[in-house]
């Protein structure tokens, strides 16, 4: 990716090279939180940090990971969104 930052609806702004994965939280289409994002961390230990994303930032991250080539067909699947 050149640009490695995705701003979300809510104001937050991911730096794509910290993310370690995204996933669909369980029951993802049913609930108001839909995505899971977890960061890597080497400056602590490899501990890694976690965040919800409601559906519009969910939705705004797929669109955007959509973008540069991933294959998310099965996020937009697991979260009832078309992404």
């Amino acid at each position: 990716m050149t640009n490695n930052l995705v701003s979300l609806p809510s104001g937050m702004i991911l730096n794509m090279d910290n993310v370690a994965f995204v996933a669909a939280l369980p029951d993802a289409a049913n609930r108001r939180k839909k995505l899971r994002v977890a960061f890597g961390s080497t400056s602590s230990g490899g501990a890694t940090a976690n965040i919800q994303l409601d559906e519009d930032d969910s939705n705004a991250l797929i669109r955007a990971l959509a973008k540069v080539g991933v294959d998310v067909g099965a996020l937009r699947e697991s979260t009832g969104g078309k992404g």
